[in-house]
């Protein structure tokens, strides 16, 4: 499939539990299967089934094996088993596990 852009609310920091320890050179809060990310450059993921990628706060560009979308604050895409993707530019974003519609 792949990543499109879609209409979304942006999920709120402060739902997420953070810890010190860091993944990527990011810093990683949870809640369930969901992720919010605080990356300093670039963080790849793996989607096999589906998710919603919402852009918190930076800008850059999310890169995949069939193509590359710029995101800026405040954007949301869904992706759809599109494998291994990359998140690149200095931003915060959650990544909502199993969940593609538009809120």
């Amino acid at each position: 499939m792949g990543i499109r852009k879609i209409q979304r609310e942006l999920p709120a920091k402060e739902t997420f539990t953070f810890t010190d320890k860091t993944v990527q050179s990011a810093r990683l809060g949870k809640n369930g299967d969901s992720l919010y990310v605080c990356s300093p450059k670039r963080f790849k993921l793996f989607a096999a089934g589906s998710e919603t990628l919402c852009i918190v706060c930076g800008e850059g560009y999310i890169k995949w094996a069939r193509g590359e979308l710029r995101f800026g604050a405040g954007d949301c895409f869904a992706a759809e088993n599109c494998g291994e993707y990359e998140v690149n530019g200095a931003c915060e974003f959650a990544v909502l596990r199993g969940q593609t519609g538009e809120v």
